[in-house]
Parts: structure tokens; sequence; C-alpha cells
């Protein structure tokens, strides 16, 4: 992410990359939306040069809240990103539904009782409108079996980070088997030794990373694969990588 506009952003990636990520995390921020003059240059610009947008829902909605005023709050607040995000003409929609009230929040919940509420929460945004399969539920620091039975019924997608399954230590091939069929959007980065993720490629395992590559190529795979790095040297280092794994496969 380079200290610019928003239009400046996606057009320093304009012929590097098919997809950008916008990120809606803080719409209550002072630069956390794009004016309406930035949304009609983005829709133009995503027109131009071909591009398509996953937009990022905010970070603070806990949709899933055993307080329901919280649980309440959070989908106003993603149903105001998602009219935002429309206006872009977006693509798909990244969306966050944590265990507890934040990521890293584990307590064990009573299982029925959280997919009850996950699900009244989907309710009222799909009520807006919005395509199911575009909904992508981001895979966080849980074992997205446990909210599986609400992913399948409501028809939504699922956002696999790659990324937190190396950083967590779970079984990459494992999760990745299972859940692909269901996958629209593939998150990627590394973590560095100290635990900070979402760096470059780097730091995600070679071999590891040779296998994912291999796996979305002879699934044929047609969703969105987003080097989810947020500096710019991390997402140079990133794309060489990339290239280096294909050409390697490929010979």
């Amino acid at each position: 992410m380079h200290p610019a506009s928003w239009i400046d952003n996606v057009e320093r990636l304009a012929g590097r990359v098919e997809d950008v990520e916008l990120l809606l995390f803080d719409i209550a921020g002072p630069h956390g939306l794009p004016s309406q003059r930035e949304r009609a240059a983005l829709r133009a610009a995503k027109l131009r040069a071909g591009l398509t947008y996953s937009v990022h829902m905010p970070l603070a909605p806990s949709l899933a809240s055993q307080d329901e005023s919280r649980r309440l709050v959070g989908v106003a607040t993603v149903l105001e990103a998602l009219q935002v995000a429309r206006e872009l003409s977006a693509d798909t929609y990244v969306l966050h539904v944590y265990l507890g009230d934040c990521e890293g929040d584990v307590a064990t919940p009573d299982p029925v009782a959280f997919r009850t509420r996950a699900g009244r929460s989907i309710e009222a945004i799909l009520a807006s409108g919005v395509e199911p399969s575009a909904v992508c539920v981001e895979q966080l620091d849980y074992d997205l079996a446990c909210l599986w039975p609400v992913i399948e019924h409501y028809g939504l997608s699922i956002a696999l980070d790659v990324g937190h399954l190396q950083r967590d230590g779970r079984d990459l091939r494992e999760q990745v088997r299972r859940y692909l069929p269901r996958t629209r959007i593939v998150q990627w980065h590394g973590t560095e030794p100290g635990g900070r993720d979402h760096r470059s490629l780097a730091h995600f395992p070679r071999g590891e990373a040779r296998w994912l590559l291999e796996t979305l190529l002879a699934a044929q795979y047609a969703g969105t694969l987003t080097l989810e790095v947020f500096r710019s040297d991390d997402f140079d280092v990133s794309l060489q990588l990339l290239h280096e794994l294909l050409a390697e496969i490929a010979a």
C-alpha cells in the first residue's frame, strides 16, 4: 500500500495485476472511504485497465457477537461499506466473522448459538441484494468447519488465507484441499520469524509455495489470488518469487 490516494494506488498496480483489493478497514476514519470524486475515478480506472476489485469489509464489526447491540451495529457498518463497494463496481467482498468479538478471541463458543448469530447477520447483509457467492468469508484464526454450515446454507464463498494457515501452523495442504472448491479468493503472504504476518513471500516456505501453485493450476482455479502484503517492497519481492515459481513449474 503506497502512501498516496486511492486512485494513485490503483494506477500504480494497473498493468501488473488483474485484481486490486480495496481496504475499507475503518470507514469511520478520516481516510476510511474514498470521496464521491474518487469513487468515480476508481470506477473509470477499473474499466480502463480491465481490473476487478475485491473490497475488504471493515474490521471492527463482530457479526456473531453475544452482545446483540454490538452485533447489530456491526451489521449496519458492513451494510454501509457494501453500499460504497457497489459504487466502486466491486466484484467480491471479503468479510470477517470472528469466533469472539475480534481476531484472536478464540474462546470456544456454543457452536449452535454462534452459527445462529452469524446466520442472522448474514441474512441481513444478503437482504441488501448482494450476490451470496460474491461474499467471501475469510479464513481467520479458527477452523472454518465451525462456520461451514452457515457458509453452505447461504451459498457464500471463502477467502482462504493461506498466509494465516502457515502462520498458525495449520495443515496447509489439508485445508486447501478441503476448502478450495468453495474458494473465490486465495490470500497469500508470509510471516516473519517474530510472528509479523502480511510480509513478503520470502517468508513463506518455498516448497509449500510451489505445491500451492501446482494445486491451483491442476484444479484450474479461476478465482482471485491476492498477494496480501501492505508494503511496496514486500509486493515487489512477492511478485518476483511468484514469477520464478511459475517458470519453474512450466519448465
